[in-house]
C-alpha cells in the first residue's frame, strides 16, 4: 500500500471533525505527503492546531459539520471545486451522538457531491467497532455506519465512491503507536488505484486505537 503514497502530490483533501487524535495522523501524514489538506472542526483552537503540524500545505474551516444545515451552505459555496477525498471523522469525534453523526455524514457528503463528482473523488468513513460491553444503541448506530457507504455509493450514482474504515481498539503498545497503523490504509481506500468491476463500496478493519 505504500505505493499510494506517491499519488498524494498535489490533491484535494477535506477531512471533517479532524480535532481527534486520528485526525493528527491523517492530517500531518497526508500533508506530509504532498495533498493539500483542509481540516474542518467546530473549535478553531483544534484547527489551528493541526495547521501548525505541516505550515502551507495545512488549511482550516472552523465550522459544526455535525449540523446539515451549515453543511448545505458548504457545499453551496464550495460548488463543483474538485475534491479529490472526503474523510469523515465525525463517528469518532462524537462518539457520543451517534444517531446525529449518521445524519451529518450523509448531509455532508451529499451537499460536496458536485467537487467529488468533478475529481471523481471517494469518500472514507472512519467508524470503530464497538468495545466489549457496549450497549445495544451503541452497538446498531455503529452497525448502521458500517453499511452507510453502501447507501451514499448507491445515491451517488456510481459517480463517487464510498468507503468505510473500522478501527479495532488495540491492545497494549500506547496509542501513538496504534494510530500510526491508520495512514496506510486511509491513503490506500482514498486514493489507490482505480478497482475494476464497478466496485462503488468497501469495508476495511484495523486494530487501532479510536480516541
Amino acid at each position: 500500500m505504500s505505493g499510494s503514497m506517491s499519488q498524494l502530490a498535489g490533491k484535494t483533501v477535506l477531512i471533517a471533525a479532524a480535532g481527534c487524535a486520528p485526525g493528527v495522523v491523517l492530517t500531518q501524514g497526508l500533508a506530509r505527503g504532498g495533498a493539500q489538506v483542509i481540516v474542518i472542526d467546530r473549535e478553531d483552537r483544534r484547527c489551528q492546531a493541526l495547521a501548525r503540524l505541516v505550515p502551507g500545505r495545512i488549511e482550516t474551516l472552523a465550522l459544526d459539520v455535525m449540523r446539515p444545515s451549515v453543511c448545505a451552505r458548504l457545499g453551496d459555496l464550495w460548488g463543483d471545486t474538485p475534491v479529490d477525498a472526503l474523510i469523515h471523522l465525525q463517528p469518532l469525534r462524537m462518539a457520543g451522538r451517534l444517531g446525529a453523526v449518521t445524519m451529518a455524514v450523509s448531509a455532508l457528503t451529499r451537499a460536496l457531491r458536485p467537487g467529488l463528482a468533478a475529481a471523481r473523488g471517494r469518500v472514507l468513513i472512519v467508524n470503530a467497532v464497538p468495545c466489549a460491553g457496549a450497549g445495544a444503541a451503541e452497538r446498531a448506530c455503529r452497525l448502521g455506519l458500517d453499511h452507510l457507504g453502501s447507501y451514499l455509493a448507491e445515491d451517488m450514482g456510481g459517480a463517487v465512491q464510498v468507503h468505510t474504515l473500522r478501527l479495532m481498539r488495540a491492545a497494549g503498545g500506547g496509542k501513538a503507536a496504534a494510530l500510526s497503523v491508520l495512514l496506510e490504509p486511509a491513503v490506500f481506500l482514498g486514493f489507490g488505484a482505480a478497482q475494476d468491476g464497478g466496485l462503488r463500496s468497501s469495508s476495511v478493519t484495523v486494530c487501532a486505537a479510536c480516541d
